[in-house]
């Protein structure tokens, strides 16, 4: 054996313990995903209805997606609100917070932000479809073999088959990538992964972007340049509101989740960026 070829083994060899140690990295990260998608809000005993009839009043049908701020971790709504119309795994059902699909015990955006939608006197009913998991960056929404990812795919096909196709996207995700100091470029990635995982599961609505990265911290200038870039240069993304606006203990009940001033401010810049897309329905 030639000298050369001993180097190459030598250090074939010593990229084995390397190599093992990320495989076992990696799969520890899934499975903790996968726990925490385990532990979603389940429909429980909600009334189904017949999405059926649901999707014969054409409805305006809202994916929302993200982490924390986009799941069930915020203030818990008043009691007495009424619910709003949900469809998740295939079956449609009328819901109050915490919104099945998503993690969190507490309140939500989407469930003020469907009633602040819904008086603006619209002709066409709100169909919300939530899913939201803390704590996961945009790789796990996008990672090949991501249990998440493979969620999101599921969903979409099941709301396609409903006759449920989401017409608006909304992507309120940023505060583990910021914490992460994820790069702009990194970023950018993500989000064209993103793109085409929606697209090749059936989905050509534009996505609506917040700029969500605080938590406990300054605003994340990376991630912020990656989602404003992205809104500007690609026809598929729209810029949505700017929540990282939404600062100060009476709006972030922890400096990170939403208190139910923060839900009714967020909700609110939601309904005002999505007014031009809805409006005439």
């Amino acid at each position: 054996m030639s000298t050369r070829q001993t180097l190459w083994l030598v250090l074939a060899i010593l990229a084995i313990p390397g190599l093992w140690l990320l495989n076992l990295l990696s799969a520890g990260g899934r499975s903790a995903l996968h726990t925490r998608i385990d532990q979603l809000v389940q429909i429980g005993n909600r009334p189904v209805m017949e999405c059926d009839r649901i999707a014969a009043q054409r409805p305006i049908v809202i994916l929302a997606l993200g982490q924390s701020n986009a799941a069930n971790l915020g203030a818990p709504a008043p009691s007495g609100d009424p619910p709003i119309t949900l469809t998740a795994d295939g079956k449609c059902f009328m819901a109050v917070d915490p919104l099945p699909g998503s993690s969190g015990d507490g309140g939500s955006i989407w469930y003020r932000l469907a009633h602040r939608l819904s008086a603006l006197g619209l002709q066409r009913p709100i169909v919300i479809s939530a899913m939201g998991v803390d704590a996961t960056s945009i790789d796990d929404w996008t990672a090949t073999q991501s249990p998440l990812r493979e969620r999101l795919v599921r969903q979409l096909k099941s709301m396609q088959a409903a006759g449920l196709a989401p017409e608006l996207i909304l992507w309120q995700q940023g505060e583990a990538d910021a914490r992460a100091a994820t790069t702009e470029q990194v970023y950018s990635v993500g989000l064209d992964k993103l793109a085409l995982i929606l697209e090749q599961a059936g989905s050509q609505a534009p996505v609506f972007l917040a700029r969500s990265t605080v938590c406990r911290s300054e605003p994340n200038a990376p991630v912020r340049a990656a989602i404003e870039a992205k809104a500007l240069g690609n026809g598929r993304f729209r810029i949505g509101p700017d929540t990282d606006t939404l600062v100060g203990d009476d709006l972030r009940r922890d400096g990170c989740h939403f208190s139910g001033q923060g839900l009714d401010r967020a909700a609110q810049l939601w309904a005002v960026t999505l007014a031009p897309a809805v409006s005439g329905n």
